[in-house]
């Protein structure tokens, strides 16, 4: 899960969610995901294809740990880092078949941004059909950019908590009692 429960939401994670955990003593950290298209440039083949795009924080993920690769089929290695502004970090199946590799530029909506690290591992990627689309993730702070989020836009925001198991206890019941349409929450007792 990236965290010891998350609240998953098709809307922005209202305030109120915030607050509760920071009440709580939890530490919380926010992710952003949506099927999109990336592109390599022209002079890299002008390849396109379509991502599962992974915004995150600095921070992410609470629990587990990111991996990556300096370059294709190289050994990886754990990171507590995230994508810096202004790169992304593409998963395997997504550089080969852009044809990028670590300082290539790929476009994004409205913005482009140069590849810094190949992702091996994401301790939150489970198995769904958004999943199933090649992995391209960025900073948070990178996403307004690209001007990807529009009216119908499919994004699903997540919160992730992480903490003592009383403080994650209490913010689930509180969170439950509190969902509306969209929302949930997710620990590793019903996450899918």
């Amino acid at each position: 899960l990236g965290g010891d429960a998350v609240v998953s939401s098709d809307n922005p994670t209202p305030e109120a969610f915030l607050a509760k955990a920071r009440e709580l003593g939890l530490s919380v950290v926010s992710t952003m995901g949506f099927p999109t298209m990336a592109r390599a440039t022209d002079e890299q083949g002008g390849a396109a294809k379509l991502v599962a795009l992974k915004v995150v924080e600095p921070g992410y993920p609470l629990r587990g740990a990111l991996r990556t690769a300096p370059a294709l089929n190289q050994p990886d290695s754990e990171t507590q880092e995230t994508p810096a502004r202004g790169t992304v970090w593409l998963d395997e199946r997504l550089t080969a078949a852009l044809e990028t590799k670590v300082g290539d530029v790929v476009r994004l909506g409205s913005a482009s941004f140069a590849v810094s690290a190949v992702l091996t591992l994401e301790p939150d990627r489970g198995v769904n059909f958004f999943n199933i689309a090649p992995r391209l993730m960025m900073h948070i702070d990178d996403l307004p950019a690209t001007q990807l989020i529009q009216i119908g836009s499919r994004v699903t925001w997540r919160l992730h908590l992480a903490g003592e198991a009383k403080a994650v206890a209490a913010y689930r019941k509180w969170a439950e009692a509190r969902l509306g349409r969209g929302e949930r929450v997710e620990s590793l007792d019903n996450a899918r």
